[in-house]
């Protein structure tokens, strides 16, 4: 999935190195986030 959003110019890293990826999209391209507040939880775990 990283090399995918390399290629396509979403992001730029430098191999070998640990946490070097930056996003190269502008903030205004991104689609605002809701609030967190009232939205379910989905997960996969099992309770105990």
């Amino acid at each position: 999935m990283v090399p995918t959003l390399e290629r396509a110019g979403l992001i730029r890293r430098q191999p070998g190195e640990a946490r070097t990826i930056t996003i190269l999209v502008d903030a205004e391209d991104l689609p605002a986030l809701r609030s967190a507040h009232n939205q379910p939880v989905k997960t996969s775990v099992q309770r105990y």
